[in-house]
């Protein structure tokens, strides 16, 4: 009711809602930038890599500053969280491992980041060939594997990261398992959608789409982070650090709320971020795992 209330709103005022919405967005996610002082990161990030207009393998059509702005931010988020976890190491060689990376760019900008105290090598992983030439196209090693057929890699890893993909998983469950169970690497990195209540996504058949549709576009679970924290513990990982992004200022009064509003009808309110340990406390106790 309140949607349709405001379409037709902005239709007597001769405003395109889209244009409201993308203009709306991005005075919003700057206004949580500034509120969490990360401006200067946002720049040193476009800095590594200026150009995202490839950033991921379909659905970039529509790329335009607002599409570039919140991408960027939620970039910004995800380095920060990466930056965290690298701050209790000592300076060396780790192997990083993307998995469900569309075009290298995380791993650029964590090799750049940190180049004065480690040495980060970085494998890409994408069940798309136009994702694995893409970022082999700029020199970054990538392979061409499905994220549940991960444990088949001979390297020694030190983190996973994976960054809004397991959303997409159909079984999200048996992929972390078979992590936890069979790879050697005892940590995770990784954000989703933020959400306050889970659901199941598919969105294409809520909204009755019947044009063709890849993984890249279709979320699968959408979960709250208690649920997701239950499905990790199930599965063999413990969260040891969690925060949230959320695409709008937190600490002004009445608007933001109405932002929080806004994101959650338009895109998601934000995007949690957690970093996982390998522990099979609760995994082990269930007996009928398939594989």
């Amino acid at each position: 009711m309140i949607k349709r209330v405001v379409k037709n709103t902005l239709k007597i005022l001769g405003v395109q809602p889209h244009k409201f919405s993308e203009g709306l967005g991005k005075w919003s996610i700057n206004m949580a930038l500034n509120e969490k002082r990360q401006k200067q990161m946002l720049s040193k990030l476009r800095s590594i890599t200026p150009d995202l207009s490839e950033q991921y393998s379909t659905g970039m059509e529509h790329f335009n500053d607002y599409r570039e702005l919140k991408t960027r931010s939620m970039h910004v988020f995800q380095c920060s969280l990466m930056l965290k976890y690298f701050e209790q190491l000592r300076p060396g060689l780790y192997t990083v491992v993307d998995i469900g990376d569309s075009a290298g760019t995380h791993m650029n900008y964590l090799r750049e980041l940190l180049k004065d105290k480690y040495d980060i090598q970085t494998i890409s992983i994408n069940l798309d060939q136009k994702a694995v030439d893409k970022i082999k196209s700029k020199g970054q090693k990538a392979l061409l594997l499905r994220a549940e057929d991960l444990c088949s890699l001979e390297e020694k890893i030190d983190l996973y990261t994976s960054f809004q993909m397991v959303e997409h998983l159909h079984d999200p469950v048996l992929f972390f398992r078979r992590l936890a169970l069979k790879s050697t690497c005892n940590r995770m990195l990784l954000t989703v959608p933020y959400l306050r209540s889970s659901r199941v996504g598919l969105h294409h058949i809520r909204n009755r789409a019947h044009n063709i549709i890849y993984a890249e576009r279709v979320h699968i679970f959408e979960l709250a982070p208690d649920d997701w924290k239950l499905l990790f513990q199930h599965s063999g990982w413990k969260i040891i650090h969690s925060e949230i992004y959320y695409q709008y200022p937190k600490k002004i009064p009445v608007i933001s709320s109405i932002l929080s509003w806004f994101w959650r009808n338009i895109d998601f309110e934000g995007f949690w971020g957690v970093i996982l340990e390998k522990d099979l406390t609760f995994s082990d106790l269930y007996q009928d795992w398939g594989n």
